[in-house]
């Protein structure tokens, strides 16, 4: 009984000495690590490729600049969400992910905003991209994108980003299906450059190849017109030649309306 008791009291004391040194090698090993501090920050671009509206030292200088600035700081005492919508706030920042190593090396991927349309306004010209979230141009970077002028039913103010008023968006919206339409088709895409809306807000615009006015109605039914305007290409101008028709109207179903040039 008595040797029980012995070695009962002798695991106990055994599990109390190996309790007391794991907790003194972490303690040792936190006050250790207080010692390594934030000195370097790696940022990549994700899309840089397709766009450039955010440069690396951009980002780098936005997060020294501000009063999250992660440098000399120890990476325990970094908040990463505030570093994140701090980046975020930046208009053409669609998404970013920082995080640190134990190391101390800050890491930060950018993923940028992907432009569908340019609209050009009194007050500026602003990009629309797939989300329909609206940002100013960048003076640094023009993205080729097709340009909507002329009487557009939405207000923007200068340096205008975001979404728009819902009494907006539905013409938004349309209009961005139209420009989707044409990132997706890439003989369309590199075909329009400009289009216009008209006061009754038809779309007109004019193609790379030929000098005929495209009269494309409202953004509706979008790819059944441009069937109608691939049909105009191959079966009436191999017969009628370039420079017959001064305007084309594809607004009424199952007909495609040809104005000659006089």
């Amino acid at each position: 009984m008595i040797k029980k008791i012995f070695s009962i009291i002798g695991i106990v004391i055994l599990f109390s000495i190996v309790a007391t040194y794991f907790i003194l090698v972490s303690d040792l090993k936190e006050k250790g690590d207080r010692t390594i501090m934030c000195q370097n920050i790696t940022v990549s671009i994700l899309d840089s490729l397709q766009n450039r509206f955010v440069s690396k030292k951009e980002v780098k200088d936005i997060l020294i600049s501000s009063k999250a600035n992660p440098l000399k700081q120890h990476p325990c005492d970094l908040n990463l969400s505030d570093m994140e919508n701090l980046l975020n706030k930046k208009s053409a920042i669609k998404f970013s992910d920082v995080s640190v190593t134990r190391d101390g090396k800050i890491l930060v991927d950018i993923t940028q905003r992907r432009p569908v349309l340019r609209i050009e306004t009194r007050f500026g010209g602003f990009y629309v991209d797939d989300t329909n979230y609206i940002f100013p141009l960048v003076n640094t970077f023009t993205s080729y994108v097709p340009i909507i002028c002329g009487h557009i039913p939405i207000k923007l103010s200068e340096g205008y980003r975001g979404e728009t008023a819902d009494h907006e968006s539905k013409w938004l919206n349309k209009i961005l299906k139209f420009g989707k339409f044409l990132d997706n088709h890439e003989f369309w895409n590199a075909q329009i450059q400009q289009i216009y809306i008209e006061k009754n807000q038809d779309l007109v615009f004019y193609t790379r190849v030929g000098n005929q006015k495209i009269i494309f109605g409202q953004p509706e039914n979008i790819e059944y017109k441009f069937n109608k305007l691939n049909a105009y290409y191959h079966n009436i101008v191999p017969n009628e030649g370039w420079n017959k028709f001064k305007e084309i109207n594809l607004k009424y179903s199952n007909q495609i309306i040809c104005t000659e040039n006089k």
